[in-house]
């Protein structure tokens, strides 16, 4: 390589990185919407990059399946928004900035200067920075970002973060088994560091995503492919006989994972089942991006609601904030339609990187496949961008140099329509940061019990925050708190559209008890037991609602009250000593 192509590589590499990182930016508030910002200053300086390359260099970038694959599958995801409701606004505004992202890194690929190698040093001295990020929390040099658990990364907690070391664990094992001498003690160090940290995570997802893509890439490297294809020519049944084995063996590893978080695992199974009862009803179409809460919490409601589920189910059953699994979710928010598109773009993608000979990218694509079988990466924003870049990287290849002048003619105006796209995005993004200050000052008055300021507060918030929960429950508490019980029930209707948290309900039920809505408030209270059958504190509502002097009902109180004291936990702690102090008072009262 030319000095002149070793430059733009490195340059390309620290550009593309930055993409890579800028999620990673504490920007405002903890909200996917507000992190859209910093990614949509990095890809603006990455489309700069991209039309200085192609008036400075030869482009011969060029249309394929893959394009328009992802082309269509935005398109139909943007369409297929309800953009009244406002369930999800980032992610529509997410969908389109990786569209941007696609054909920003489109245009840099096929200016045939990049080095995908130099690209992929980059790309993994990410990786080796996240495991020594992931190393300092765990020996306490560095906080986490949840309290419960001591290894999250940047992340909130250590699922999305071993996920996307899997990712990445990939690429760094391809560029050993294709180095030579010194840089493969280099990588070699890589590997290990990034390997030592994922055991303590705990997450099956991951290990079984790094198991089996790292097993793939040692197989394309070594050539196992075509040496099973022929040894089963040869020998059927003794190839009969080992895939038999690997499937037993297999088993016997899926069900070590699912007894390691027995309950964890069934609470999946679960959400999965209430999945595809939702999808049956509108398989074709779905119900449009952001949907999945309101959706499954009615589906889960109805499923125990009609004395459908197991003890074992009602045990496990929780707050579903995510399908915990890709492809589930995209037939519920997009129907078969989308998800026929993502796939066929996937296949098109890892075709190209496999013809290629891109094992390295292709093994990430594979590792983040898999993970998302059991998890919610696409929903967060660096897993999107990754598969992007990965994804450009296997479709991107060197072009005939007869189409140079040709490429070049439609490259500039794509390339300056790009910016033009990008520059609006950051121009119409520019206040968030306004906005956050404002969102920070209500949640201070509120915390100094200045209600009526604070509400006024949350007022003007409302248009633009009222996808987030967090900003919802807080505007009704603060309304609540004024005394404008309606009001804030009105406030968690709107909860209830984007979350199927429980808590909503039996929030909802208080206000409607303090405003003498009883009716109403007794509606709320059993609908949270039909979306988590085995909480206490419903049954303690229930029995503090029918004690009101207005809507007394003695037979009822000592029934729930009995409840609250026979029941067994899930798990003990003092608010259910209270709860049960409470109820043992009431159970004197009303004998």
């Amino acid at each position: 390589m030319s000095f002149k192509s070793i430059t733009i590589s490195i340059v390309s590499t620290f550009v593309f990185c930055g993409v890579l990182c800028s999620t990673f930016v504490n920007y405002g508030a903890n909200d996917c919407y507000f992190l859209l910002f910093p990614l949509m200053v990095s890809i603006g300086v990455t489309s700069l990059l991209a039309f200085i390359l192609s008036i400075l260099k030869g482009n011969n970038f060029r249309f394929k399946l893959p394009d328009v694959l992802i082309t269509a599958g935005v398109f139909y995801y943007l369409m297929r928004y309800d953009y009244q409701l406002h369930l999800a606004d980032w992610k529509v505004i997410y969908a389109a900035i990786l569209l941007l992202l696609w054909y920003v890194v489109r245009i840099i690929f096929s200016s045939l200067q990049v080095s995908k190698n130099i690209v992929s040093v980059g790309i993994v001295g990410i990786g080796c920075m996240l495991a020594g990020w992931g190393l300092l929390q765990l020996y306490s040099f560095c906080h986490s970002n949840h309290l419960l658990f001591c290894i999250t990364g940047p992340f909130f907690n250590p699922g999305p973060y071993s996920g996307y070391l899997a990712m990445l664990l990939p690429l760094c094992l391809h560029s050993l088994l294709s180095a030579q001498g010194w840089r493969r003690y280099c990588w070699l160090g890589a590997l290990a560091l990034m390997l030592c940290i994922v055991p303590a995570t705990m997450s099956r997802s991951a290990w079984l995503a790094i198991g089996i893509s790292l097993l793939w890439i040692w197989g394309m490297h070594k050539g196992w492919l075509m040496a099973c294809r022929s040894y089963a020519r040869q020998f059927p049944r003794k190839a009969a006989s080992f895939i038999l084995i690997v499937c037993m063996l297999m088993a016997l590893i899926f069900i070590l994972l699912f007894q390691l978080k027995a309950d964890s695992a069934r609470g999946r199974l679960l959400i999965w089942k209430n999945t595809c009862t939702a999808v049956m009803e509108k398989p074709l179409m779905g119900y449009g991006p952001g949907s999945f809460q309101m959706v499954y919490g009615k589906a889960q409601a109805a499923y125990f609601a009609a004395g459908n589920g197991t003890m074992e189910e009602k045990r496990v059953a929780g707050y579903a904030e995510y399908a915990f699994n890709e492809y589930l979710q995209f037939c519920l928010e997009g129907g078969i339609v989308l998800l026929l598109l993502i796939l066929s773009f996937g296949i098109s993608v890892f075709k190209r990187g496999i013809a290629s000979k891109q094992y390295g990218f292709c093994g990430a694509l594979f590792s983040l496949a898999i993970f998302s079988f059991f998890s919610y990466p696409l929903q967060i924003l660096p897993f999107g961008i990754g598969a992007v870049l990965f994804s450009v990287v296997c479709v991107s290849e060197n072009e005939k140099r007869e189409q140079k002048v040709k490429g070049n003619l439609l490259i500039l105006p794509f390339s300056l329509l790009l910016c033009g796209g990008i520059g609006f995005g950051i121009y119409r993004m520019r206040d968030l940061d306004k906005l956050d200050e404002r969102w920070y000052n209500a949640d201070t008055l509120f915390s100094r019990q200045n209600y009526i300021a604070a509400s006024k507060g949350y007022e003007y918030l409302y248009s633009y925050l009222n996808y987030n929960l967090k900003f919802l429950l807080s505007y009704a508490s603060s309304l609540y708190s004024e005394g404008r019980y309606l009001e804030a029930c009105n406030v968690l209707e709107r909860a209830k559209l984007i979350s199927c948290d429980s808590y909503i309900w039996n929030m909802q039920g208080v206000y409607y008890q303090a405003a003498s809505c009883y009716q109403p408030a007794e509606y709320c209270f059993k609908q949270s037991l039909f979306l988590i059958p085995e909480r206490f504190y419903p049954y303690y509502l229930l029995a503090k609602l029918y004690a009101e002097p207005e809507f007394l009902n003695k037979e009822k109180v000592r029934q729930m009250a009995i409840i609250v004291m026979t029941k067994s936990p899930k798990v003990y702690s003092n608010a259910i000593s209270e709860m049960r102090k409470e109820m043992s008072q009431l159970l004197s009262i009303y004998k």
